[in-house]
């Protein structure tokens, strides 16, 4: 398996793997990656050569599926989850369907969206992310343990272990305060396309706010139900009811995400508008109420459990 948090990588540039034939996108992504990121392009005609998924140090693939037959996409989405650990994954649909969101999103697709699409949009997706796996070049969605000169990722299977959690909550501390600064816009952005779904300048605005809050609240969603509430039940800091609460407060914010997934600004319905400026509301209530539930609860317990975890483990 190729780990992205390999020693051999150290000196490495992060790179972004971009698995598309698409001229246009092609060209955007080259101008939108600046160093000390090394972008990747392999060559893609209907099927995409091993090389590229051993390329080192990938911690961001955009894959564009319009040119991957409908059968093989599933095989290729499971091979950057073999080959890469803890990257980003952007997924862009030639065209949309259910099922190809589903399929992405189960293979761990951070962000999702079919052609045609902005690429203006797409560009600040992209520069969310890139800042994301900037922050301090480990994996957002696995914890390394080291022990000596060996690294591995922790599988289902292994205890979450101690190594990348403090780091990780300050980051998700950041996290907050950034999401934060964007919840009072959000509010009243939605609420004002709700009232006027009609007026374009009402959609591509609430499109801007929510493409500042998507990548960040993925990340967010992301690393704490993969690592810092596994680590926190083992640790016996949380008990059952309050880690249920958490959940219950995620999974309400992935039902609204899924009323924005996939909305074209310039393609909606008013109908479709005015659920989408409902939803963007109802994302920016439920974060400014899960922010505070972890900054009196979740964030506490995690210092106390640090705190008092056994040094010798």
């Amino acid at each position: 398996m190729n780990l992205n948090t390999d020693l051999g990588n150290i000196g490495l540039s992060p790179r972004v793997l971009l698995l598309s034939s698409d001229v246009e996108l092609t060209h955007f992504v080259c101008q939108a990656v600046k160093a000390p990121w090394k972008l990747v392009r392999p060559t893609i005609d209907h099927h995409i050569d091993r090389e590229a998924f051993a390329q080192p140090n990938v911690r961001l693939v955009v894959l564009d599926d319009q040119k991957i037959e409908e059968h093989d996409r599933g095989q290729v989405l499971a091979q950057i989850r073999k080959h890469f650990s803890g990257i980003s994954l952007l997924y862009i649909a030639g065209s949309h369907s259910d099922e190809n969101e589903k399929r992405a999103r189960a293979n761990g697709a951070h962000y999702y969206v079919s052609k045609p699409f902005s690429l203006e949009q797409f560009g600040q997706v992209l520069r969310s992310f890139l800042r994301m796996q900037q922050v301090d070049g480990t994996s957002t969605s696995s914890v390394i343990r080291k022990s000596g000169m060996n690294a591995r990722v922790s599988s289902a299977a292994d205890p979450v272990v101690l190594d990348g959690i403090p780091s990780l909550s300050v980051e998700l501390n950041r996290e907050d305060s950034e999401l934060r600064s964007h919840l009072l816009d959000a509010a009243l952005a939605g609420l004002r396309l709700a009232r006027n779904p009609e007026l374009p300048e009402l959609r591509h605005d609430a499109a801007r706010i929510w493409s500042a809050i998507e990548p960040i609240l993925f990340h967010h969603l992301d690393a704490e139900d993969k690592q810092l509430l596994p680590w926190l039940e083992q640790q016996g800091g949380l008990s059952p009811g309050a880690a249920r609460k958490v959940r219950a407060y995620h999974e309400r914010l992935r039902s609204l995400v899924g009323a924005m997934a996939n909305a074209d600004a310039d393609r909606l319905t008013e109908v479709q508008a005015r659920e989408v400026g409902r939803a963007l509301s109802g994302i920016a209530v439920s974060l400014d109420d899960a922010i505070d539930d972890e900054e009196r609860r979740l964030f506490p317990t995690i210092r106390k459990a640090l705190f008092g975890i056994d040094h010798r483990i």
